[in-house]
């Protein structure tokens, strides 16, 4: 009988998005630097009696079987055709859900890789990122982790080079939550294309902390930001809040979470301060 183990489920970033087109099959054409974040999930496997598998999470109302960890656990065991060792799966969630952070794929993609490895499945990643995809536009990516280049519907992904290490405050204005697709169907169309991505690419390319954050700053770095749909006036409220107190958050996929990046330990303190202090939840984490 196998051991028992965990696996880390990090959030996702987005350093920048660019929406550049509408697909025929009604999703959207994008670009995007994805970062991993020490903000995680975690999974954890143990062997029990018969066969077959249990998903539980500590959010009981995260537990049912259209969790994506229950879907890719679902997944793999139609893929096997064949009896497999039972396993219990409990979900250990704190990333916030529909926020932008990719919790969901996260942890869909830490089930592909543990349930792969508990059964002995055999997949390698590109096999898994295949089984990925079926389950979710980001899942490839939280299984290839780090710092990428993605585009088509996010599915196609570039490695760039380690970010430069940097102290992350990600902000959560109380109560709000952010659905994907109606972020992307209320997005002003009039700023498809935009913004471009070249000079945070190129940035990251040189390792450069001064121009990673002069990217950051010029303030427009997500197309889903132009998007209006419920609670979209109070999320630019408090970014407005956060602006006026010096600090320059920046929306992460379709929100509502924001982030900022900075150099030290200190000037991260001071900021998840000021968010807290603005009646927002601050998450200290850092970039893997």
């Amino acid at each position: 009988m196998a051991n028992s183990f965990t696996v880390k489920a990090p959030a996702k970033i987005n350093l920048g998005l660019t929406v550049t087109s509408r697909r025929q099959d009604g999703y959207h054409e994008l670009e995007s630097v994805m970062q991993q974040v020490s903000l995680a999930d975690t999974l954890l496997f143990e062997p029990i009696q018969g066969t077959g598998w249990h998903f539980f999470c500590t959010d009981r109302d995260l537990s049912g079987p259209d969790n994506l960890a229950a879907r890719a656990a679902a997944l793999l065991e139609e893929r096997a055709g064949k009896s497999l060792p039972a396993v219990n799966i409990t979900l250990y969630k704190n990333i916030p859900v529909e926020a932008g952070l990719a919790g969901g794929s996260a942890d869909c993609a830490a089930a592909l890789a543990g349930l792969n490895r508990f059964w002995g499945l055999g997949y390698d990643l590109a096999e898994l990122q295949e089984l990925g995809l079926l389950l979710g536009s980001d899942v490839p990516y939280c299984l290839k982790g780090g710092t990428a280049l993605a585009w088509g519907r996010g599915e196609k992904l570039e490695r760039l080079p380690p970010l430069p290490f940097f102290w992350v405050v990600l902000v959560l204005p109380a109560g709000l939550r952010m659905s994907t697709a109606s972020a992307y169907k209320n997005f002003d169309k009039n700023k498809m294309g935009e913004p471009a991505l070249t000079p945070l690419v190129t940035a990251i390319r040189e390792g450069s902390r001064s121009k990673i954050l002069k990217w950051l700053g010029r303030g427009f770095t997500n197309t889903l930001e132009t998007a209006f749909m419920p609670g979209t006036d109070i999320l630019k409220e408090k970014k407005r809040a956060l602006e006026h107190r010096g600090l320059r958050p920046i929306l992460s996929g379709s929100g509502p979470a924001l982030f900022m990046l900075h150099e030290n330990y200190y000037e991260a303190c001071k900021a998840a301060r000021m968010v807290e202090e603005a009646n927002c939840r601050a998450y200290l984490c850092w970039t893997l």
